[in-house]
């Protein structure tokens, strides 16, 4: 079955406000300038990968980290060195936080003929797994470096093609690993099990290490640019974690066994929404006030509006409150795509549904949409993907110059490895103005059969337009949405299967796809449908489905 043609719905998944996130301390990841930047105490750190902005950003969670080496970003003068161990100068270069912090190490005469350049820290370690990892960028013709872990852990590195030599060691007993890559400088990772005792770490230039003698050479003066020097228990670099005099801990990232939306750079606020309602205040007719617990806006329908909670009086005649909106931050998830949540560029949203999903979809106002889903909050990427929401494909160059962009309004992911612990990071993005989303919907997709040819497709809008005796037409505009008719062939043997999807999502409004082709956007709708399975041939049977969409649905019991 071709699976752009294939009729499908996604049951989606409720969600509400969960525990937000704690840490004790702040956290530096990238920004989507692929600049280093602080994030505040108890807020959910978003990174992007600033050697490849182009990637989906994720949710960092971390376990608690320490660096042990002081003064990360000063190698000049409040690092050990020893005569004749080359010179450092600070605030040399840019560094990855956008200040002009790196320091530039650079080589001297030692002795009759030799030349070297490297500053070090002592350490009483703790036996077991260290890493060393350091920001390094290449200025001199010879791109060999030094990073010693410990004594005797001595690695010399290749900036060209990356290779390494573990110097006196056997073979694994030191790792070395390549990282991220900002403001031209690559973050470099050794790692290995130390035993207990004094350790010496060291980083530098790596021409010659006293076991292997390298070439080209340094000419005296040369060097490399070096910042953000980082020495921390285990066998993996976390985020930096920058220091001055003492060792600095990273708190732990702390996630409660909560379920629903984790963070988003949109807030409830008065501004965007309105005042906080308060139990002991008066209220005038007109008056509009949010509430935390529903995540709506309400305006008082009377005067002298006083005690009478607006989720509990805004129905019947008698309605002391009538429900406006959602707020700007849950208007993507109020389960419907009549209102839309809003933000200057960007908007991220980090999600743990609870349950095992396997799709995603969204209807945005965006340039890109990108997603990347982790298997558990802090484990392993399983999905990450950037799409780009424009579907223009001139034929000519007429077509080019003149024809307008043809964005897509909406985005869908399906296929996803199930995981109930499953971490959800979307971020939706504009080069400028505001960008927008009405809908995100995660859930299960469920395969009804295969699309025909044929299928209708309705606007529907519910504005108002009127007549007076006089022939004058008065247009109130209001929302619209959009219709879905056709047919699907299905294997006979599925059909009881399908029938009992059908009679669940009865009542629920859900997404219908038709079509998974990007440019066939109209092919899919957010609504409610219906199924009519006729049983005409030995095999196969006819599905009729028709999707009534719908903008906004309240659902209460009778």
């Amino acid at each position: 079955m071709n699976a752009e043609k294939t009729l499908s719905n996604i049951e989606p998944i409720a969600l509400s406000e969960a525990t937000p996130i704690t840490r004790a301390s702040p956290k530096y990841v990238y920004d989507r300038t692929g600049t280093l930047v602080q994030v505040p105490v108890d807020t959910l750190a978003v990174t992007y990968d600033p050697s490849d902005l182009t990637k989906a950003p994720y949710a960092l969670v971390e376990p608690a980290a320490t660096n042990l080496l002081k003064y990360s970003e000063r190698f000049a003068t409040l690092w050990s060195t020893d005569p004749n161990a080359g010179s450092a100068t600070e605030n040399f270069a840019l560094a990855p936080d956008g200040q002009m912090s790196a320091n530039l190490i650079a080589a001297q005469l030692n002795g009759a003929s030799t030349v070297c350049g490297y500053r070090y820290q002592s350490q009483v370690l703790t036996a077991g797994d260290w890493t060393l990892s350091v920001f390094v960028g290449k200025l001199a013709a010879s791109p060999y470096v030094l990073l010693q872990l410990a004594t005797g852990f001595r690695v010399c590195i290749n900036l060209d093609t990356r290779e390494y030599f573990a110097v006196a060691l056997p073979a694994g007993t030191i790792t070395c690993e390549f990282l991220e890559e900002a403001a031209g400088l690559v973050r470099i990772a050794i790692s290995g099990t130390l035993p207990a005792g004094n350790a010496v770490t060291m980083i530098g230039l790596g021409s010659s290490t006293g076991q292997l003698i390298l070439a080209p050479a340094y000419a005296v003066g040369e060097g490399h640019l070096f910042w953000g020097a980082q020495l921390e228990q285990g066998r993996k670099a976390t985020s930096y974690i920058p220091t001055a005099a003492a060792a600095v801990t990273r708190a732990a990232d702390s996630i409660a066994p909560d379920y629903g939306l984790i963070f988003s750079t949109l807030s409830e606020n008065d501004d965007d929404d309105a005042p906080l309602y308060i139990a002991t205040k008066t209220y005038a007719a007109g008056d509009r006030v949010r509430r935390a617990e529903t995540h709506q806006v309400y305006e008082s329908a009377v005067a002298n509006n006083l005690g009478n909670t607006p989720e509990q009086n805004s129905d019947g005649s008698a309605a002391k409150w009538t429900r406006v909106r959602p707020t700007n931050r849950w208007a993507m998830f109020d389960g419907s795509i009549g209102t839309s949540s809003e933000a200057d560029e960007t908007l991220t949203v980090v999600l743990r549904p609870g349950v095992a999903i396997d799709s995603i979809y969204g209807v945005v106002d965006a340039d890109l949409a990108q997603v990347c889903v982790h298997d558990a909050p802090g484990g392993n990427i399983i999905y990450q993907n950037t799409i780009e929401l424009e579907a223009s494909a001139p034929s000519d160059w007429d077509e080019y110059f003149w024809d307008p962009f043809k964005p897509l309004p909406d985005f869908l992911i399906t296929g996803l490895d199930p995981y109930y612990e499953c971490f959800v990071t979307v971020t939706l993005s504009k080069a400028s103005g505001k960008v927008g989303c009405a809908g995100l919907v995660l859930g299960t997709q469920w395969q009804l059969g295969a699309t025909q040819y044929g299928v209708k497709v309705k606007p529907k809008s519910y504005s108002y337009v009127g007549e007076d005796e006089y022939g004058n037409t008065t247009i109130r505009s209001r929302k619209k949405s959009t219709d879905l008719a056709g047919t699907a062939w299905l294997d006979r043997s599925e059909a009881s299967y399908v029938n009992q999807i059908g009679q669940r999502l009865l009542d629920v409004p859900a997404v219908w796809i038709a079509s998974s082709n990007p440019e066939d956007f109209a092919l899919r709708c957010y609504g409610l449908g219906s199924l009519e399975i006729s049983y005409d041939f030995p095999q196969d049977c006819q599905l009729s489905f028709n999707v009534k969409g719908v903008i906004s649905a309240t659902n209460t019991t009778a």
